[in-house]
């Protein structure tokens, strides 16, 4: 997409391009546009990896599924306990 741009501040525009050191003024804000776009962006979380490690997420899922029977019963024997 092209636009086109009006900069008042030439001098701006050079120092920017020296500090950027870019070789054209399309380049300069090309680049400034990516340094803002990438200040601004909230941080991602898609994509990352998880901080626990692989190992703990293999072992949490290696046991056996407790069956709802058992956990039905459970629930029934905390509830005659408590009264």
């Amino acid at each position: 997409m092209s636009v086109v741009i009006e900069i008042e501040d030439s001098a701006k525009l050079k120092r920017a391009r020296a500090i950027l050191g870019a070789k054209s003024d399309v380049e300069t804000l090309e680049l400034a546009l990516d340094r803002v776009v990438e200040s601004a962006e909230p941080p991602r979380t898609k994509g990352k990896k998880s901080e626990l490690p692989d190992s703990y997420w293999e072992e949490l899922f290696s046991e056996p599924m407790i069956s709802s029977s058992v956990i039905i019963k459970a629930v029934d024997a905390e509830r005659e306990d408590r009264f």
